[in-house]
């Protein structure tokens, strides 16, 4: 059975404003390979929740965002990953946290006045 880890990053708080904010706190990952975020989210007047995933190689060092490669005619092109929900739901990002020491996921309103929530959990599995 392969290693894992689980942890409470935040009850359901309302969202910030158009600023990205801190999901709880960073989360060391070292020996981890998969970390998956399990995130509420309860819509208010906001348009939409967005949440982007970081990873550090140092503890509060530098971020550096998730990203997704395509590759088309032998060129790759680098797309930053940021999750966007438009409805109340229960959600899930699964990112390959392999090689990487931290981890942090942010949040921020898409448009309009903030009133909703996110509460958020995470589940990290070793290889």
């Amino acid at each position: 059975m392969p290693q894992t880890a689980r942890g409470k990053l935040q009850d359901a708080t309302v969202i910030s404003k158009t600023t990205q904010t801190i999901v709880g706190q960073e989360i060391a990952c070292g020996a981890y390979a998969t970390i998956t975020l399990f995130f509420d989210y309860v819509k208010g007047d906001e348009t939409g929740v967005k949440v982007y995933p970081y990873v550090r190689w140092a503890s509060g060092g530098q971020n550096y965002q998730d990203q997704s490669w395509t590759s088309a005619a032998g060129t790759r092109t680098v797309t930053a990953n940021e999750y966007y929900v438009t409805a109340s739901g229960n959600y899930i990002i699964n990112i390959d946290v392999r090689g990487v020491q931290f981890v942090s996921f942010y949040q921020a309103c898409a448009d309009g006045t903030p009133t909703g929530t996110l509460a958020a959990t995470y589940t990290m599995t070793g290889i």
